[in-house]
């Protein structure tokens, strides 16, 4: 007989669909289950069971039990301060987009007028700069043109180069007298206003067959610019016209009066009896010493008339006049800034389907120059305006006629100051040169460079003996902003106080080369 308990025994029977609870075989094994539930148990903070779960759980544990007062207090605190951060979340949000938005209608703004006024340099490898890194130089060109009388032709009345240089806030500018002697191919030699007229001419000829007059004439007016500032003979980087922008007289009134108005302060009393007119007369312009308000047609005139001096005393105002709309545009603030924006884009682009007054090279739309105008429009400060011209005043003239012949030595002393900044030009520090390394001319050879770099260089000489491992740079008289730029160009280090004892110099920078100047 089996076992009835013995379930191998028994015979398979079909599933009645009813629970059946299995006995427990041994202590052990509902110790053993027991034993493995218990972890999980308490790790749910429940209580065991058996029956000690009736017992009072330790303070510890009991401190971890869900609390509903506390959860409403907590809940009823983060809710009273979840609407504030809520607020200010939104509100920077807010001001994010509304900053976006706003740049993004400026953009748009300057991206409508760049399509009517930027046009292609036709010139052979254009340059590539940007006034946001490094500066970068424009040519600007104020063009006498009268559509009504095309038989009077077209000539520059202007020639004034700038030098802009966003990232270190400055700007620099040097008036060209239009009756300055140069040699133009073709033409032999004439004054440097009538290359604007050859190229205006002869577009088509000197470029490429679809080049407009305007691209013409600014492209030789540039190319003679160069030459005769012998820009790209510079050393340590060579040097051009980067840009061009050419304005009528109606686009330069129509921008002053788009600021406003502009505060000329007048140096002297000026009358002159033969100002020319629009229709070929002559009038009376008076204006009294002092600081005055002034309209677009009135700054015109103040900037052109000469009878009662000279061209140079003319091209002193013409950039008086300039600083003072850079002036005009600082004191109006961001907003003011904003708000004159769209009349002077309507100025600089014309209306009426009438050819804009404002032509250029420049990329008014591409963001590096965009930033660029903001920034210097934003921060610079007049007395970071650095005026210079060509005159007898600055440099030797021989006059032939009506032309003036200038000596080449003076006129690059002029553009070393023109292309120095304004703070440094103030220092006037004087350089020398010294050979710490085993290779003989080194010094010299520096020392060119640092003069074609426009610095005023002494004489080089040899260091004292010596183990001279870098090239070292002693601001022996405190010029922070020349030996900045030397020790910049050099890859050196600056020290403030006297060089080595041995050394003899009346410079006001010492330079000592090392050998890793002799490595470069």
């Amino acid at each position: 007989m089996s076992d009835p308990n013995d379930r191998k025994a028994q015979p398979g029977r079909a599933y009645s669909g009813k629970t059946v609870v299995m006995p427990r075989n041994d202590r052990e094994g509902e110790d053993r289950g027991q034993q493995s539930y218990q972890p999980y148990l308490q790790e749910q903070r429940l209580p065991p069971r058996d029956a000690s779960a009736t017992q009072r759980l330790p303070d510890s544990q009991r401190a971890r039990r869900p609390n509903a007062k506390g959860d409403l207090r907590r809940n009823a605190r983060y809710k009273t301060r979840n609407p504030i951060w809520a607020r200010i979340r939104l509100a920077l949000f807010a001001a994010l987009a509304l900053l976006l938005l706003g740049f993004g209608v400026f953009y748009w703004q300057i991206h409508s007028v760049a399509r009517n006024i930027v046009v292609r340099d036709v010139r052979a490898n254009p340059p590539l700069a940007t006034p946001l890194i490094g500066g970068a130089n424009v040519l600007l060109i104020g063009v006498d043109e009268r559509p009504d009388h095309p038989e009077e032709g077209v000539r520059s009345d202007t020639l004034i180069l700038a030098h802009l240089d966003a990232a270190g806030r400055w700007v620099s500018l040097l008036s060209i007298p239009r009756d300055t002697q140069v040699e133009l191919p073709d033409v032999g030699i004439t004054k440097i206003n009538i290359a604007y007229a050859q190229g205006y001419a002869r577009a088509a000829e000197l470029y490429r067959p679809e080049t407009t007059r305007q691209q013409g004439g600014m492209a030789l007016a540039a190319q003679t610019v160069e030459n005769f500032l012998g820009l790209r003979e510079r050393g340590l980087g060579s040097v051009r016209v980067d840009y061009i922008a050419q304005i009528n007289f109606d686009g330069f009134a129509g921008i002053i009066d788009a600021l406003g108005g502009i505060t000329v302060d007048v140096p002297k009393q000026i009358i002159d009896d033969a100002f020319p007119t629009a229709d070929f007369g002559v009038m009376r312009v008076e204006f009294q010493p002092g600081p005055q308000r002034m309209d677009g047609q009135t700054a015109l005139i103040y900037a052109r008339t000469r009878h009662a001096d000279s061209d140079f005393g003319r091209a002193e105002r013409q950039q008086q006049v300039l600083r003072a709309m850079v002036s005009e545009m600082r004191t109006k603030g961001w907003l003011g800034r904003i708000a004159a924006l769209p009349a002077v884009l309507r100025s600089v682009q014309g209306e009426d389907g009438n050819a804009p007054p404002v032509i250029t090279t420049l990329p008014i739309d591409r963001l590096d120059v965009v930033l660029s105008m903001m920034a210097l429009a934003g921060s610079i400060s007049p007395d970071n305006i650095a005026q210079t011209q060509i005159s007898p005043e600055h440099v030797a003239v021989t006059e032939i006629g009506s032309n003036l012949i200038w000596d080449q030595t003076g006129v690059r002393s002029v553009v070393d100051q023109f292309l120095t900044r304004p703070s440094e030009v103030a220092e006037q520090a004087v350089v020398q040169v010294f050979n710490g390394t085993s290779i003989g001319g080194l010094a010299g050879e520096i020392s060119g460079e640092l003069d074609k770099a426009r610095f005023t260089i002494l004489v080089a000489d040899n260091a004292p003996p010596g183990d001279y491992p870098n090239t070292i740079v002693y601001d022996r008289n405190s010029k922070p902003r020349t030996s900045k730029r030397v020790a910049d160009l050099l890859d050196a280090e600056i020290q403030a106080g006297p060089p080595p004892e041995g050394l003899l110099s009346e410079a006001d920078i010492v330079i000592i080369l090392g050998n890793d100047q002799a490595e470069r």
